[in-house]
């Protein structure tokens, strides 16, 4: 290597606080040294964690554990524990200190059974406290799992929440609660987790939080988005909304019921609700924004309500059945949606979409249908092929009405259409072309036509 390049490497070097290496020594190691690096690391890990056993904890399903996992998390700083496989049955959870991480040896595994009233697991102002591989059972009728509160970044990856909701017991655990987002929480990610089983899977009331790879199972709501003061949102991917066809199971899989912020919903998955979705409510308000893209959505009577919301789009949606008896696919409020975007929507119950379904201020592009469209600019068209018509009317069963032909002639195919003028009295004319050929008149009054 030329002097240069060792000069600058040393610096590099130096501005990183190390010394000057060898190239051969910067080179990634053999496989084998960096598993070696890998497993080391992992021991590195699990000394610096905090196992609850040691300090107590029995995790038997049956033993008292809140005392020992408590202890386990006191001492100041961030706080690693660690819960072998067990069932943990506790009353509180200890507080944590930001950058703390719980880890288990999985959802299913390790579980931590709530048996007291209220919210398990509080987190006021916390910052990337983050739970992994752990299950959280809530068992009293109105207890909740997780709350956050103030807090930003916190994360929940394969995580189980579970209630104890069913259509067997409704409507004695409505009020459990899986996961409460409030006070302006944000950046918050649950990557891989089931919720299920609550009277409400997730609450939100805050804007810019992440729902993941996660599937939401037997919910009365899966998530409700709340608060009436355009700020509730929330961005779900590859998410899964299921549960069975009893209407006590699940009534609505996402609901924002007033004034809200921005809801993004991209590949998800919906049967089992009697309304999978519904957006808005014309007393309140609703989102700012709602998109629906690449989704299927199945549903006992009502696959996608859009009540209230000011810029709805949807793209990619296919509707689909819970039941033999056909959904109503897309219910749209006029007052509430005058205006969206409807972008290649599917139906499995018919032919395609019911045009009368939109409202006409909406845009929608379908199977060879566009509505709606609005054009500020000029409009420029160019014969497809020598013959064809540049721009056409058509009736609805797609007859031609008239065209712009080729040559930039108008043409009417009808004898009754032709041209229609209005004089400087404000009457209304309409041109025709007799047998014979000639120009005739028919006075239509002064209301300008229909039609």
């Amino acid at each position: 290597m030329s002097d240069e390049g060792l000069t600058r490497r040393s610096l590099m070097a130096a501005s990183f606080g190390a010394a000057a290496l060898p190239l051969a020594a910067c080179a990634s190691p053999p496989h084998e040294t960096r598993i070696g690096y890998t497993a080391a690391r992992q021991e590195a890990d699990g000394r610096a964690a905090r196992n609850v056993r040691d300090f107590g904890a029995v995790g038997d399903g049956t033993a008292d554990d809140t005392d020992a996992i408590a202890r386990a998390a006191a001492g100041g700083g961030p706080a690693i524990l660690y819960l072998p496989a067990g069932q943990y049955r506790v009353t509180a959870w200890p507080e944590l200190p930001n950058f703390s991480t719980v880890v288990g040896d999985g959802g299913d595994v390790s579980t931590v059974v709530h048996t007291g009233d209220g919210t398990l697991i509080n987190l006021r102002g916390k910052q990337r406290v983050s739970f992994t591989r752990l299950g959280v059972y809530v068992i009293r009728p109105k207890a909740s799992a997780v709350s956050l509160s103030g807090s930003f970044r916190c994360s929940f990856d394969s995580v189980v929440l579970r209630g104890d909701h069913l259509s067997d017991n409704y409507p004695q655990f409505l009020e459990q609660r899986g996961v409460i987002l409030d006070e302006n929480t944000g950046g918050t990610a649950f990557v891989n987790c089931d919720i299920n089983n609550f009277g409400v899977g997730i609450v939100t009331s805050c804007i810019q939080n992440y729902l993941t790879s996660s599937k939401l199972t037997n919910n009365y709501v899966g998530v409700l988005g709340t608060g009436n003061d355009h700020n509730a949102g929330l961005a779900l991917a590859n998410v899964e909304f299921v549960s069975d066809v009893d209407p006590k199971t699940t009534n609505q899989h996402i609901r924002v019921d007033g004034a809200a912020n921005d809801w993004w919903l991209t590949n998800v998955w919906f049967e089992g609700a009697d309304i999978a979705v519904s957006v808005g409510d014309l007393g309140r308000g609703g989102p700012a924004q709602f998109g629906m893209v690449n989704c299927k959505v199945a549903a006992r009577s009502v696959c996608v309500d859009l009540v209230y919301c000011r810029q709805p789009y949807l793209a990619d949606v296919q509707f689909g059945r819970d039941l033999d008896q056909p959904p109503a696919e897309l219910r749209i409020d006029p007052g509430g949606c005058p205006e969206g975007t409807a972008v290649n929507l599917i139906s499995m119950v018919s032919q395609d979409l019911d045009p009368r379904s939109f409202p006409a201020g909406w845009n929608v592009t379908g199977r060879g249908i566009r509505s709606g469209g609005a054009f500020v600019a000029p409009l420029v068209t160019r014969a497809w092929s020598p013959g064809t018509d540049l721009l056409q009317a058509q009736a609805s069963d797609g007859s031609p009405l008239s065209a712009i032909l080729p040559s930039g002639a108008w043409l009417s195919d009808r004898a009754d259409g032709g041209v229609i003028l209005k004089d400087p009295a404000g009457q209304y004319w309409r041109l025709s072309v007799s047998t014979e050929g000639r120009v005739e008149t028919t006075p239509l009054g002064g209301r300008r036509p229909p039609a």
